[in-house]
């Protein structure tokens, strides 16, 4: 469970994941997340194909899906970790698509699809086996940013339990503050932090998702028709006006549907 702000506004999400073994030093891991960030609901999940050596690497790659307020994002990567003793370098690296909607509140969306490289690169340090801190840094929706976290174990408590504080930094439209708690659910309960991280489960990743501009009514014309979402698109209001970016009748005169009372539109001719 995690919780914070994300660009100044409240977001709450639940992550989970589940790892299995395949083979010797073959694993695949499913992550989960689903939440609310200002308002809207966050859901995706991810998958990893890996092999490891826990005193030394894992090797993988990486595929994931996340959606929030009509935006998607895939990614596929390969991702990395080097142990060196109390130090990790761990790098997710690959290609990521952003899909933003075409209307946000009836207004055409100023923000365009993206298909792009990301990069993510931590090093972390063990303080004790179980007490970590770590910085980094992120290229992601073609915007650097600076990264910084801390995680610690709770084992004497039944069910291993960590606390843990997280933040990106860099960019006033994707700077974040998180913290929360993790669960550890595994056949070993007395097992480290540094054990858990490089003998199970690799890191789950959700994508930073881009702010959407919309284009203004001074921008658009004072007798710009504001819509409905698809595919009617009503307008709402002003009947003479012209039908925006993005519609159907896009720079034409709604059209009056008679049915159900009847209503303007400015999606599909009838």
């Amino acid at each position: 469970m995690e919780g914070g702000t994300f660009d100044d506004e409240a977001a709450g999400l639940a992550l989970g994941s589940f790892s299995l073994p395949l083979g010797h030093n073959l694993g695949v891991q499913f992550d989960g997340a689903v939440g609310n960030v200002d308002g809207d609901v966050l859901g995706g999940g991810g998958v990893h194909l890996f092999t490891r050596d826990p005193s030394s690497y894992l090797l993988g790659v990486y595929g994931s899906y996340h959606t929030w307020d009509s935006i998607d994002i895939w990614r596929i990567a390969a991702e990395a970790e080097l142990y060196l003793g109390r130090f990790t370098v761990s790098a997710l690296a690959g290609y990521e698509n952003i899909d933003v909607p075409s209307l946000a509140s009836g207004l055409p969306v100023l923000t365009q699809d993206e298909k792009s490289f990301f990069g993510i690169g931590d090093v972390a340090y063990y303080i004790n086996d179980d007490f970590k801190i770590y910085g980094g840094y992120r290229y992601v929706a073609e915007t650097s940013l600076g990264a910084a976290g801390a995680e610690y174990l709770l084992r004497d408590h039944g069910v291993p339990v960590s606390l843990f504080a997280r933040g990106d930094f860099g960019n006033s439209d994707f700077n974040s503050i998180t913290g929360g708690v993790k669960i550890y659910l595994s056949d070993d309960r007395n097992k480290s932090l540094i054990d858990r991280n490089r003998r199970d489960d690799p890191e789950i990743y959700v994508p930073v998702f881009p702010k959407v501009v919309t284009q203004t009514a001074k921008q658009q014309g004072s007798n710009q028709c504001v819509v409905g979402p698809s595919p009617d698109y009503k307008v709402a209001s002003n009947f003479s006006c012209t039908c925006p970016s993005g519609t159907p009748l896009s720079g034409q005169q709604p059209q009056f549907i008679p049915a159900l009372g009847g209503f303007y539109t400015c999606g599909n001719p009838v």
